[in-house]
């Protein structure tokens, strides 16, 4: 019983470890964007004020219309703010 619980915590661990993309609007403005990774291009809009959590997994391209594009990775932060994309 003690090995089950002890895979059962490694388990929830490494899940919650997971590392994920997450695209922050700190701008009042709603604005269009694009994710591309590897071959593929979602499209979205982002609010102000909110923030879209797991946006990628992988390394990715976030284009922000009318404010540039930014490449990301891993557990990055991409925070739009006052008109500027910066990684965090």
């Amino acid at each position: 019983m003690k090995n089950l619980a002890t895979g059962t915590l490694a388990a929830v661990l490494l899940c919650g470890t997971a590392m994920a993309v997450d695209l922050i609007n700190k701008d009042s403005q709603t604005y269009a964007i694009k994710v591309k990774t590897g071959s593929s291009t979602m499209s979205a809009s982002i609010s102000g004020g909110t923030t879209k959590g797991g946006i990628c997994s992988d390394a990715c391209t976030i284009i922000v219309e009318d404010v540039g594009e930014i490449d990301a990775e891993g557990d990055d932060d991409v925070i739009i703010k006052d008109g500027d994309l910066s990684v965090d």
